[in-house]
């Protein structure tokens, strides 16, 4: 089927045209074979001798056996043509339809005139081929036909004494019938090659839109699972796979699809689910999940969908979310109490000059102390909430540390013996200067708390840890974190000091987030000097 806007040379999307010249050779592929069965079924006329009853004399005879034999070769010809050689469909269409009318033509002459009936056979000829041309070219061929039928019958007529008009009215049936069916076959060919081309167009659409929905199931935080109507999985994404196991899922989802199926569809329910039995120790922890289920309208054996939530992220998502508004509202009071604490501190040095005596100058100093912890609370609130974006720069390690411990040396009074340093990599680490100093600043404060006064007993490194990963390290000699205080280590405000604000490890996860880098204690085995390190972690690519 041929219409006009994707046949071949016409300019069009490549895939269209490809599929529309896959038709089309198909086609006449099934045409030429068409020809070929025709051929011989008149060449069997000859066979059986039945050729006198459409011819009557000896000359005759011997044409249609003539023409009948060349035709059957010349369709086997085509056929061969039109299976192996996919050039030029316009010219060998032009020479397949010219053989039919030609050799049909002659046939017909043969056999009588237009009388013998074989003229329906130039009809079926222009019926097929008005299947794969434009109008114009279908309306051509039944043009042809039509003359050589009227020309057959003048030669009929003429041959014979009296003259014999008996042939015109066949002939003109014949010719109107060619123009009717290569009109109609030619406008039904157009609209199935119209619908073909929509269908194809809607299928390729139908694919596109399914490989961006499997990407996007592919991708979600959600499990989903697709169950038949018997329960048994048909697809899963990833987040399905690690949520029930990779192991074993099989009896986790039996027991999804029971649940649910007791429940009503779409009622979301909780279960809790046992680890694998050959689960990695990351994994070997029971998980409590939400399940709900979908089911498309439709008959009751339509396939459902079960949507997995892990409950543990989405409180962790709303934990996040609190904390969020919580670090707001804490920004603003600390803002607001910044003015009055300065007052305070001020007033406080004021009277503290007037003291004189000891109890009074030991209330002052407890005023003046007490006032520089909430100081320093209320700058940690803000320096988290204000969260400037990071300029990212190659810092040379070895320099940068040798400038940031003499700087804490001369703020803090500590000793030099007391700090290690360790560079055994020359990489440079992709930090904002600025957050990592408040970062390191945090830690050294946090291990020269639990520190000997041992020469070496903190130590800061830069090296390469598991994996061939740069890591830079604050260890120290202290007892180090417990697992019960790990757990809540860098929450806010969390803190096992009387006078530590609970925010200095909080603050340093937050920078190390934000320069896409990770923070984490390292507990060092029992025989190490060091009892810990809080290493930092930075992003694959930011060192190397």
């Amino acid at each position: 089927m041929r219409p006009q806007s994707a046949g071949p040379g016409t300019q069009g999307p490549q895939g269209e045209t490809r599929q529309a010249n896959a038709t089309l050779w198909a086609s006449m592929r099934y045409f030429a074979f068409g020809r070929v069965i025709l051929a011989a079924l008149l060449l069997l006329f000859v066979a059986f001798d039945d050729v006198s009853r459409l011819a009557d004399s000896q000359g005759h005879r011997t044409m249609f056996a003539g023409v009948a034999t060349a035709y059957v070769a010349a369709a086997l010809a085509f056929a061969f043509a039109a299976s192996i050689l996919r050039r030029s469909f316009d010219l060998q269409l032009a020479a397949q339809v010219f053989a039919d009318i030609v050799a049909l033509a002659l046939l017909m002459h043969a056999a009588g005139g237009p009388r013998s009936g074989i003229g329906v056979l130039m009809v079926a000829a222009v019926g097929g081929a008005a299947v794969l041309s434009t109008p114009l070219r279908a309306i051509f061929f039944a043009a042809g036909a039509t003359l050589l039928v009227l020309a057959d019958a003048v030669w009929q007529a003429l041959d014979t004494e009296p003259v014999d008009t008996g042939h015109f009215v066949p002939a003109a049936l014949t010719g109107a019938a060619c123009f009717v069916c290569a009109a109609l076959i030619n406008r039904l060919a157009m609209r199935l090659a119209a619908q073909e081309a929509l269908a194809q167009q809607r299928g390729d659409d139908l694919r596109g839109q399914l490989a961006i929905t499997q990407l996007v199931i592919a991708e979600l935080p959600q499990g989903v699972v697709v169950l038949d109507a018997q329960g048994g999985v048909r697809t899963m994404n990833r987040s399905a796979q690690q949520l029930l196991g990779s192991a074993g899922p099989w009896p986790a989802i039996e027991r999804l699809a029971r649940a649910q199926g007791g429940s009503g569809p779409g009622e979301p329910l909780e279960l809790m689910l046992a680890p694998a039995p050959d689960a990695s120790p990351e994994d070997a922890v029971s998980r409590r999940v939400r399940v709900r289920s979908l089911k498309p309208e439709g008959p009751p054996s339509a396939d459902a969908v079960l949507v997995i939530e892990d409950q543990r992220e989405v409180e962790e998502r709303a934990q996040q979310l609190k904390l969020a508004s919580m670090g707001r509202l804490s920004a603003s009071i600390a803002h607001e109490i910044r003015n009055p604490l300065a007052a305070i501190r001020h007033a406080n040095s004021l009277l503290a000059e007037q003291l004189s005596a000891p109890a009074q100058q030991r209330l002052a100093r407890i005023v003046e102390d007490n006032s520089v912890r909430i100081d320093r609370i209320v700058e940690d609130v803000l320096s988290i909430a204000r969260r400037e974006r990071p300029t990212l720069e190659p810092i040379d390690v070895a320099r940068f540390l040798d400038s940031l411990v003499a700087e804490y040396l001369a703020m803090s009074g500590a000793q030099r013996s007391r700090i290690d340093l360790a560079v055994s990599s020359d990489a440079p680490l992709s930090f904002d200067p600025r957050h990592l100093r408040l970062v390191l600043i945090n830690l050294m404060t946090n291990a020269f708390r639990y520190a000997t006064d041992g020469a070496g007993a903190v130590r800061l490194e830069w090296r390469r840890g598991a994996g061939d990963r740069l890591e830079l390290a604050v260890a120290d000699d202290g007892p180090g974190l417990p697992p019960e205080m790990l757990e809540h280590a860098f929450e806010p405000f969390f803190t096992t000091e009387t006078r530590g604000t609970g925010l200095g490890l909080y603050l340093a996860r937050e920078f190390c987030t934000a320069n896409q880098a990770s923070l984490r204690y390292e507990r060092y085995p029992a025989g190490v000097r060091h009892s810990g390190a809080f290493v930092i972690l930075p992003r694959i690519g930011a060192a190397q």
